[in-house]
């Protein structure tokens, strides 16, 4: 993941509400897949065996954000759960067997939650993070983002 991802995903945890977390986890998952397919197609086992892990990681959390009592949600489990299986075998036997297959899945769900989200009006998660807002500038074709608000003093005042 480059460190432009971590600050976009970043910025997208900071102004989502629990729906659109969901759909940050969907986009880390699916990056950590792509960088462990780039890694074992360019012969870095290291790198590839450190991205599975992560993506297994990120993947554990996205588990864990659905409702097992539900009946919809333990379709969904059971998918997510078939998901893990497939990291995990990648893991063990050191190639990508299914991955791309699996990435297809996450998209297709991923559908799912991007309709939901869009019915979701609640506020978002976090309630004292900078607001940014990103335009063009002066620069010839630069993009600048800054924070506005009051919202400096985010700790305890004394």
């Amino acid at each position: 993941m480059t460190k432009e991802q971590i600050k976009e995903f970043t910025l997208r945890t900071t102004n989502s509400n629990h729906s659109g977390l969901i759909l940050v986890l969907f986009d880390v998952v699916n990056v950590y897949i792509s960088d462990s397919i780039n890694a074992y197609d360019s012969d870095d086992k290291e790198q590839y065996i450190k991205n599975i892990r992560l993506a297994k990681k990120s993947h554990n959390e996205l588990i864990s954000c659905i409702n097992p009592k539900d009946e919809l949600g333990r379709k969904v489990l059971s998918v997510f759960r078939f998901i893990y299986g497939k990291l995990v075998s990648s893991e063990v036997k050191r190639r990508p067997d299914d991955l791309d297959r699996c990435r297809a899945m996450l998209d297709n769900l991923r559908v799912g939650f991007e309709k939901l989200h869009s019915l979701d009006d609640e506020e978002p998660v976090m309630k004292n993070a900078h607001q940014v807002y990103a335009g063009l500038t002066y620069g010839k074709g630069t993009l600048s983002e800054s924070t506005l608000g009051d919202t400096y003093n985010r700790g305890f005042m004394v």
